[in-house]
């Protein structure tokens, strides 16, 4: 859930990128980046010649820090750009024909990103999909999560009004952890909070939940949003 609850602008210009791995590949409409996720430019396509506006959610090693060179799309020098206004999912071409479509797809704002082809004709990852970004404005999300011991997060630790939020390295949702403790290891990065390295505020919370709301949410059982001024 990412909804507008103040005038933003909505970035319509932009498509979320391309992915060869082994899971992109998998076409059972996984997801590819949720609603909500903090995103990038992408700066280093093939040759350095892309002139279009490509994003990426942001992930661990994303900061400013001076690159080494671009690595399944993500590389060290990265800011923060925007929102991901959308879900990006795979499509269904495992179960499916390729290109089908749910029922469930039907109407809603789902970029499904259709299945890439390597030279032998395989599914290899997923083609680049057009995607809405977030710029400023006042939104309610629940693509957040805080700073943690363990996955329980503290008595202090909730989502409080003011709190400055960071692209946190667990599926860029957002994270009131400021210190960057993210190892690159997805288990790690989830249950301690941790933001990449990019080390400047992405938004501030508006409208907080309380610890037991925020628990919650982080262990998906009941959603709790909170509302929050994007600050890029």
């Amino acid at each position: 859930m990412f909804i507008p609850r103040h005038p933003v602008v909505e970035n319509q210009f932009c498509s979320y990128g391309a992915v060869t791995s082994a899971a992109n590949s998998a076409g059972v409409g996984g997801v590819v980046a949720y609603a909500g996720s903090v995103v990038k430019l992408y700066a280093h396509a093939v040759n350095n010649i892309n002139e279009e506006p490509i994003v990426f959610k942001m992930a661990h090693g994303d900061g400013s820090r001076t690159a080494t060179g671009a690595t399944s799309g993500y590389s060290l020098d990265q800011n923060a750009f925007g929102f991901a206004m959308q879900k990006v999912k795979m499509g269904y071409h495992q179960v499916h024909p390729t290109g089908f479509m749910m029922p469930g797809d039907l109407g809603s704002s789902d970029v499904i990103a259709q299945p890439s082809y390597d030279s032998n004709g395989d599914i290899a990852g997923t083609k680049e999909a057009p995607l809405g970004v977030a710029h400023m404005g006042i939104w309610d999300t629940v693509h957040y999560t805080c700073d943690m011991t363990a996955s329980v997060i503290s008595a202090t630790d909730q989502m409080k009004p003011g709190d400055k939020l960071y692209p946190a390295a667990d599926e860029a949702k957002v994270t009131n952890n400021s210190t960057d403790a993210s190892s690159g290891t997805p288990a790690t990065d989830k249950a301690n909070g941790a933001h990449v390295q990019y080390a400047a505020p992405v938004a501030i919370v508006v409208k907080g939940a309380s610890l037991a709301k925020c628990q919650a949410n982080f262990n998906n059982t009941t959603l709790y949003p909170i509302r929050i001024k994007i600050l890029v």
